[in-house]
């Protein structure tokens, strides 16, 4: 809760990836499936504020994260330092190439990355290129159905560089995966509380994408605060399981594969 008992739309949003399975601090799972060991060393590709590989790192294994944001890879590092990670490495890279050898990672971690790179597929080559064979790979990228909804109410540079310049649909992403020689283990949709949260936030508010601008998160206009108290009641509901998977399956916003190399 905010200072003003409100509740924040990030708490609200990260409590939902925990209810589909994410960030499993008893099994060590990051994802549905996704066990991260101590004896792993992951790969984390685009990393940002450093969410993902950050559970990694606590659960003891190395981690190696990578971000063309030379200050948010800072941060992240600063963070992972304080952890029980084996070991770790900081790269300012805007991966192209990835600057790591062949068959690095047990585990190679991509989210919300595709959908920024002007040739996904070349860019996922090299994803697939440092992940050892047998290792499992994390990808998710926006979903098309949540992108059509909150790109009609999000300032036009959301769909400008840097920003989403790229949408794919479930079928196009999951054939993304297949071409680039990955086998498919599971596909998951998540985040319908986030495709209707960004254009209620974007619609009470003037918002800055880009040029050192932000997205409007946890906005204290009532509109967008009444979705997240709704949302965190669907949380608590009974049957609140049911009623977000059905939601997530109508209007995800994001989407994610699991994903294994061949060996």
């Amino acid at each position: 809760m905010t200072e003003d008992n409100r509740p924040k739309a990030t708490t609200v949003g990260l409590q939902d990836r925990v209810l589909e399975g994410w960030f499993n601090g008893k099994t060590g799972e990051l994802a549905r499936g996704v066990r991260v060991r101590a004896t792993d060393t992951v790969i984390d590709v685009g990393c940002g504020d450093g969410g993902f590989i950050g559970f990694c790192a606590r659960q003891g294994a190395e981690v190696l994260f990578i971000d063309r944001d030379g200050e948010r890879l800072a941060a992240t590092e600063a963070r992972i330092k304080k952890s029980p990670a084996r070991a770790y490495r900081a790269i300012e890279s805007d991966c192209d190439p990835i600057p790591l050898e062949d068959g690095t990672g047990d585990l190679v971690i991509c989210t919300e990355v595709l959908e920024h790179v002007a040739d996904p597929v070349k860019f996922l080559s090299e994803v697939v290129r440092v992940a050892k064979p047998g290792a499992q790979l994390l990808i998710t990228v926006p979903d098309a159905r949540g992108e059509t909804l909150v790109g009609a109410t999000a300032p036009p540079s959301y769909f400008q560089e840097p920003n989403h310049i790229r949408i794919f649909s479930a079928e196009d992403f999951r054939q993304l995966l297949i071409d680039a020689g990955l086998q498919i283990e599971s596909q998951q949709f998540m985040g319908c509380f986030w495709a209707m949260y960004w254009p209620l936030s974007w619609l009470t508010c003037e918002p800055k994408l880009g040029g050192g601008g932000g997205l409007p998160i946890d906005n204290p206009h009532p509109i967008p605060d009444h979705w997240t108290r709704l949302w965190l009641e669907v949380q608590r509901h009974p049957n609140g399981a049911k009623i977000r998977e059905t939601l997530n399956q109508l209007l995800p916003k994001s989407q994610s594969i699991v994903a294994r190399k061949p060996k």
